[in-house]
């Protein structure tokens, strides 16, 4: 028999492999960081000898989900701009944040904000803020999986750095996290009405140098749109595609106001929308045209925005909300089925964050970023379609234990890689100062 660190057994589990199995009494064994098997139970218990055994009967066994869109560190600045349009709660946030953010600050933000993710089934985010590096670390520490990169944009920051200064250390930060086993660097620009089309484009030639993935805010509202396009004589995508940014390794963040040419456009140049359904409601930004994204080919990922904008990190209501928002809008129950969801979330997302050798699905050669979640709670009983329960009815609190990388961060509830209680104090106290100085 070979040896292995941990198998999952008696569990269902929902694969998100090419023709999404669910296997009724699945397991999987993990050995270090890496799923090496994955089936039924009776099989893997007579090839495998497990240093650790945990039950999964009555839980769900799934990957782990990815959070395709956030600003992680901003859970400090929760609450603190609500109620007003985007362009206004930009304004209110950058002066917070001129104020408060430092490299320390970002760790206590990122520590709460990974707490918060691991406790509700993330175990991936695509994240974009100031100074990279200090949510880089803390993620490492944690054991939390992290795409992001230093961003460029062109207003003064905490960093107090100008464009062409946060452009190199883009180009120092992708040079330094290449085989880091958590942290995928890559190139992030604010937005097309807060960077020039010059510095655009230098930007986009360093995603293409070091073939990494490239995310930027787009058409995420109509001031945004109108502002680009007094500008420029362009919307968001046009401006994009006349600069050569639109490819499979683009994910444009929230694209609420798109016309049909241009999700044509994103379809035929195969980049990724990042659909943050929650924060677009609460900011009046609108809805985006998520079923005629998916019908055009144009794939859709999800992501729950910053806690600042969104306030919380819960994709939990961020699936649900992608499956039924669209519904009433169109009076078609049809729209966005449950085990479509689910993908957005898992394999999708993983597919377009590059990511899809090593995450999004539960398969042999993978990593082990996994969920287990309880079947025994009322709102959860009785169980008939296992997809439509994922969607539909399954919150955070129903995650019980997650594993990232083969490592277990959160057992029966209890996080075991962040010291949760001190992290809540140092946010509380951060919270007196930022209130005293905005």
């Amino acid at each position: 028999m070979q040896s292995v660190d941990i198998l999952i057994e008696h569990g269902l589990v929902v694969t998100m492999d090419a023709n999404q199995a669910v296997l009724s009494d699945g397991a999987v064994a993990v050995s270090g960081a890496q799923i090496v098997a994955v089936g039924p139970t009776a099989d893997l218990r007579g090839r495998f000898a497990a240093a650790e055994t945990i039950d999964a009967a009555n839980h769900v066994v799934m990957p782990g989900l990815i959070n395709a869109h956030t600003h992680i560190p901003m859970t400090l600045f929760r609450g603190l701009a609500d109620d007003l349009s985007l362009e206004g709660f930009l304004e209110k946030m950058w002066v917070a944040e001129s104020r408060i953010i430092n490299p320390e600050t970002i760790a206590v933000g990122t520590r709460l904000a990974l707490a918060e993710m691991i406790a509700s089934g993330t175990t991936t985010a695509l994240d974009m803020y100031w100074l990279p590096h200090p949510t880089a670390e803390v993620a490492r520490a944690i054991g939390f999986r992290l795409v992001n990169g230093f961003p460029a944009v062109d207003v003064d920051g905490p960093d107090g750095l100008t464009i062409d200064e946060r452009l190199e250390r883009s180009r120092a930060y992708l040079g330094t996290c290449q085989d880091d086993p958590l942290i995928t660097p890559c190139v992030l620009v604010h937005g097309t009405y807060t960077v020039g089309p010059d510095h655009l484009a230098q930007a986009h030639d360093l995603a293409d140098k070091f073939g990494a993935l490239f995310h930027i805010h787009a058409s995420e509202s109509i001031a945004e749109v109108g502002i680009v396009k007094e500008r420029y004589g362009q919307t968001p995508p046009e401006l994009l595609e006349r600069l050569g940014a639109l490819d499979e390794r683009t994910v444009l963040a929230h694209c609420v106001q798109l016309s049909p040419e241009e999700i044509d456009l994103l379809a035929e140049r195969g980049a990724a929308v990042a659909h943050c359904p929650l924060s677009n409601l609460k900011s009046g930004a609108g809805i985006a045209p998520v079923p005629q994204m998916r019908a055009a080919g144009v794939p859709v990922l999800l992501g729950t925005d910053g806690a600042a904008s969104g306030n919380d990190l819960d994709m939990w209501k961020v699936i649900r909300l992608a499956a039924v928002l669209h519904r009433g809008v169109a009076h078609d129950p049809t729209l966005n089925p449950a085990p479509e969801v689910v993908k957005m979330a898992t394999c999708d997302a993983a597919r377009a964050l590059g990511l899809g050798d090593r995450v999004g699905s539960l398969e042999a050669g993978k990593r082990a970023d996994l969920l287990l979640i309880g079947l025994d709670s009322p709102h959860l009983v009785p169980l008939y379609d296992v997809y439509s329960y994922l969607v539909y009815a399954v919150g955070r609190d129903d995650v019980r234990t997650v594993l990232i990388d083969g490592q277990v961060v959160m057992r029966d509830r209890a996080l075991q890689t962040v010291d949760v209680s001190a992290t809540i104090e140092q946010a509380r106290s951060l919270a007196q100062q930022i209130q005293a100085e905005v």
